[in-house]
């Protein structure tokens, strides 16, 4: 009796797009959109070329969208939103230590030091990225304004030098992060920064 040929035996597994833009986000992530290819990113999903632009359109569009899956990220460091803002500043920072030595995303953000360089085609989508930036100096501000305005801290506070410093401790955390420092090293740079913060008590010497 002829037994009938497995029509599924060799087939390649079914091309999984959930799967393949979390992979995306992660080399995105890691080494920034002029540092990933398209060879780069079909080799990390195991799909031919065509299969991806079928998917996706095209790598900026597979960016775009990869970008906003890493924004949901439920670990993303984000502002509190109750108690003194010096706290919430730090737990955003100390997240912000985590998320770069992350080792599922190893020194990377898709925002905060994402796009820092580009070619000129590229511009637009540098822009955007640079807008998320602004919102969060923006975001960070308009807290610290609450605090001024509630009397935590003196109506003289620079609020929109505040939101910047913040972010630049942000962008250096990710380039630090990037070059080896620990978490532990990473966390004594932020308790070294908020001894800067307005009213913050004096930092003792060591013993």
């Amino acid at each position: 009796m002829k037994h009938k040929p497995n029509l599924t035996a060799g087939r390649p597994r079914a091309f999984d797009r959930d799967e393949a833009l979390r992979i995306a986000m992660k080399l995105f992530s890691k080494h920034g959109y002029e540092g990933v290819s398209i060879a780069d990113l079909t080799a990390a999903m195991n799909i031919a070329p065509p299969s991806l632009y079928a998917a996706f359109g095209s790598k900026e569009a597979l960016f775009r969208e990869a970008l906003a899956l890493y924004l949901q990220r439920p670990d993303l460091p984000h502002l509190a939103c109750t108690g003194p803002v010096r706290d919430q500043i730090r737990k955003l920072l100390h997240d912000t230590v985590r998320a770069a030595t992350d080792p599922d995303f190893p020194a990377g953000c898709m925002v905060t030091a994402g796009m820092l360089t580009c070619r000129a085609e590229h511009e637009g989508l540098a822009d955007s990225i640079a807008g998320l930036r602004t919102a969060r100096c923006e975001q960070i501000a308009g807290h610290v304004r609450d605090a001024v305005r509630a009397g935590e801290l003196p109506p003289d506070t620079d609020t929109k030098a505040i939101g910047r410093f913040v972010m630049a401790l942000a962008q250096g955390i990710a380039i630090q992060a990037h070059d080896g420092a620990t978490a532990a090293e990473l966390f004594a740079l932020v308790d070294v920064a908020l001894q800067s913060w307005p009213g913050a008590a004096p930092a003792r010497p060591a013993p």
